[in-house]
């Protein structure tokens, strides 16, 4: 089964939130909700991380203290 993208994820979370904030749940169905929307959450979050990194190079300065610089495509594809 494919994981769903990050989009469809952020928006199955937000369905979750609303309805548990409707008090309309047996406790049972709470928890199950409470549960599926950690699980989403930590989907999401990992996604944010990978994204991050991808955007963020990190760089090490010549007294070894390193540093974080925006990814910038156009300086790396000038170099």
């Amino acid at each position: 089964m494919k994981k769903p993208d990050f989009e469809t994820s952020l928006k199955e979370l937000e369905e979750i939130v609303e309805q548990l904030e409707t008090n309309s749940l047996t406790l049972d169905e709470t928890l199950a909700k409470y549960e599926s929307g950690i699980k989403i959450y930590k989907q999401c979050y990992q996604t944010l991380e990978k994204a991050e990194k991808k955007i963020n190079i990190l760089l090490k300065k010549s007294t070894g203290e390193t540093h974080m610089e925006e990814f910038n495509l156009k300086k790396t594809s000038e170099e």
